[in-house]
């Protein structure tokens, strides 16, 4: 009873995510989001929790909210990107999702030394005081408060930075939307079977998939050429 529940939850939230790329209102769409989010709420808010005890584990700690975050990001996107015609919207979610938590992580590694595996450290997600001094050799009172603005500068750039990326592929989408869409999800770190299945457009990374790849890259190249000129 509970898997037929189950695949009642995944089959209605496929419905709701092609009627959602089928709607041209923009008032209609964001209802219909709306709804696929609130549908989604107990699944995000295990995954988040799955997520975080893994962290746990390790001695970790990354907060909640950046699982959160990154889930509610790729949720989007894998509703933005159902087509209907090839991965179901259930497996591209999971896949969404496993992509959120390894960024997540991600954002948190540095480089380690000898003792630590694979020469990977986390050291910037273990538990600290932002009122820890950061020399304490000297009578320098700056804490970990104190650059933290600096911090925000740093991702305000890197946010900017993005919106410009994301502006020049909604261009490009004029010139050829299933091209626009492979450079998109190339440009979020998708590539090989991944990528295909981000796009929709199959499972594996095939011939005929790395051809389109391919003819995207060479197309969007020649869009910024000319861009410039």
């Amino acid at each position: 009873m509970r898997e037929i529940k189950r695949e009642c939850f995944w089959s209605d939230l496929e419905e709701m995510a092609g009627i959602y790329n089928d709607e041209n209102e923009v008032l209609k769409k964001e209802i219909i989001l709306l709804n696929i989010f609130e549908e989604m709420k107990g699944y995000i808010l295990k995954s988040v929790n799955n997520a975080y005890k893994k962290t746990a584990i390790y001695g970790l700690v990354i907060p909640k909210e950046d699982f959160e975050s990154r889930f509610m990001q790729y949720l989007w996107e894998a509703v933005e990107s159902f087509q209907g015609d090839g991965s179901t919207f259930k497996n591209i979610v999971v896949r969404r999702f496993d992509f959120a938590e390894k960024h997540t992580w991600r954002q948190y590694k540095t480089k380690g030394n000898e003792n630590d595996k694979n020469g990977i450290s986390y050291e910037s997600a273990r538990l600290i005081s932002l009122d820890r001094r950061i020399d304490s050799a000297t009578e320098s009172e700056r804490t970990l408060a104190d650059i933290s603005i600096s911090e925000v500068y740093s991702a305000e750039d890197e946010y900017f930075d993005q919106i410009e990326v994301t502006s020049i592929i909604s261009e490009f989408k004029k010139v050829n939307e299933r091209y626009a869409n492979v450079i998109q999800f190339i440009s979020l770190g998708y590539k090989g079977a991944d990528l295909a299945i981000a796009t929709g457009e199959g499972d594996s990374n095939n011939p005929k998939f790395r051809k389109l790849v391919q003819r995207s890259k060479e197309s969007f190249a020649k869009y910024l050429i000319n861009r410039a000129s």
